[in-house]
């Protein structure tokens, strides 16, 4: 009775063990990214799956980008298509290194790649009301009598479309796009996000508190005793910018 009772009881250690090793996987990824670790995070990555899954996502974003062109021929339309995945490799190749990854999962946007956010293209938190909502009361706010401003204009913005739009560690992270998984809160939160697919694999979308259209969908699939990211949807914002991106370089 006793040898039964210890088997049950190592059974559900197993069963407690294997329900929390994604969650531990995570964690470890997100410490990785966070620590700037290309090592620890080339452990954890299966690159030949997510660089499949990249080009599907960035030959759909430029193929939609031609689709929606009205000034193009048939025959140029047949050529662009035929390019695409030309245009595409290249870029993906670029977003498949430990370093660039590190640099998407940071922050949300790629920098290294080329692929960083454009001015004016913050995506909005939950908690913001838009610009023209009324404040707090839904009191109307009062016309500005305030006298002109007679400073001098300031010089007009020659940001390269290319450089982040908000500069330093604290700016980029405050978008909130990144994989953050430190905290017993944020685990959670990605918990009650999760996905089982099957029994060794699972989807995990973040920011949790975004929209679907706005989150990442990264999936960890269970090989041998270890947990690697296979898969990674991009959100909208960003298969908009590579397709801006690869566009651009076709009309070159």
């Amino acid at each position: 009775m006793t040898r039964w009772w210890l088997a049950g009881l190592v059974a559900l250690l197993l069963w407690f063990a294997y329900g929390l090793s994604p969650y531990v996987a995570l964690y470890r990824l997100s410490q990785a990214v966070q620590a700037h670790d290309p090592q620890a995070v080339a452990q954890r990555v299966n690159f030949r799956t997510l660089r499949l899954s990249l080009t599907r996502q960035a030959t759909a974003a430029v193929l939609d980008a031609i689709t929606a062109r009205r000034d193009l021929s048939a025959r140029d339309r047949a050529i662009l298509t035929e390019a695409s995945g030309a245009l595409a490799e290249p870029l993906v190749e670029s977003l498949v290194t430990p370093e660039t990854l590190i640099d998407l999962l940071d922050d949300g946007w790629p920098v290294r790649a080329g692929l960083a956010r454009q001015p004016g293209s913050v995506t909005p938190s939950p908690d913001t009301p838009p610009p023209d909502a009324p404040s707090a009361g839904g009191a109307a706010q009062a016309p500005n009598t305030q006298a002109p401003n007679t400073q001098a204009p300031q010089a007009p913005n020659t940001h390269d479309p290319d450089v982040p739009a908000t500069t330093g560690e604290a700016g980029r992270r405050s978008e909130g796009l990144g994989l953050h998984a430190s905290t017993l809160s944020q685990l959670f939160a990605l918990f009650r996000s999760a996905e089982p697919r099957g029994f060794r694999g699972m989807v995990v979308s973040y920011p949790p508190d975004r929209p679907l259209e706005n989150r990442f969908r990264l999936r960890l699939r269970l090989r041998g005793w270890t947990w690697r990211l296979v898969d990674l949807e991009l959100p909208s914002a960003l298969r908009e910018r590579i397709s801006q991106r690869l566009t651009g370089a076709m009309q070159r």
